[in-house]
Order: C-alpha cells, then sequence, then structure tokens
C-alpha cells in the first residue's frame, strides 16, 4: 500500500508522536498536538509511534493547523484542559521535545483524527 489518499492523490504526510501517546491516539482521546517547527499541513497523514514495541503505522488526517504565539497559547487553543498552566505546558514541550525552543516561539496546534479508532492500522510491510 503506498501513502496516499486515495481520493485526492495527495502523498499522505507522516506525524510522529512519543510512544506514550500511542493509546490516546488511537482511542480518540489525543485529539491535537502542538507543534514547532515541523511541515505539517491539513490532509492524509501516517502516525508513527516512536519506540513503541507493538504499535504499527496509524493511518488518519490533520483536519486542521493552527498557528499561534506560544506566550499567547491559551488552554483552550491549545485543546487542553481549562485551567492549564501554560507556561508550565510551554516548559514541559522545551523539556520534552523542543529544546531549542525560544520563548517567543511560534507554535501549530495540529489537530488529528484516525477514523475508527484502530480500524485504520497500516500493514508493516
Amino acid at each position: 500500500m503506498d501513502n496516499a489518499n486515495m481520493t485526492t492523490g495527495a502523498p499522505a504526510q507522516t506525524v510522529h508522536f512519543h510512544q506514550k501517546h500511542y493509546t490516546a491516539v488511537i482511542s480518540g482521546a489525543k485529539v491535537s498536538t502542538v507543534r514547532w517547527r515541523e511541515d505539517i499541513h491539513k490532509g492524509p497523514a501516517i502516525f508513527i509511534f516512536d519506540n513503541h514495541p507493538t504499535a504499527r503505522p496509524l493511518a488518519g488526517q490533520v483536519t486542521a493547523v493552527e498557528t499561534y504565539d506560544l506566550a499567547h497559547l491559551s488552554p483552550l487553543a491549545a485543546r487542553q484542559p481549562p485551567g492549564t498552566d501554560m507556561t508550565n505546558f510551554a516548559t514541559q514541550l522545551r523539556a520534552n521535545y523542543y529544546p531549542e525552543m525560544s520563548e517567543d516561539a511560534v507554535v501549530q496546534v495540529v489537530v488529528i483524527a484516525t477514523g475508527h479508532h484502530g480500524d485504520s492500522s497500516l500493514p508493516t510491510t
């Protein structure tokens, strides 16, 4: 199977996640991710869970990409629970994913969908 969308012919982009997010993405509980300096756009996507011992690539969609100044990113915009400490959120983004991200960074909130919660796994061959 090639990584193309059957209706548009557009190639699917690859979006990497930490292995800890597998269950939340596959169940539909995680519907967004905040990214910095990644070339992610609306359209078909293959979600990869880095270093996960059993997760296969998952077909999905990026349904929206919204741009925000990190300093003004709200819990609502980031799809986080109300009352989330966004200063701590930014600190965690730096500590876990983007150590070189500056205080004045512009980030993207990437909204994702996986379809039928696990029925979209791609073959490993």
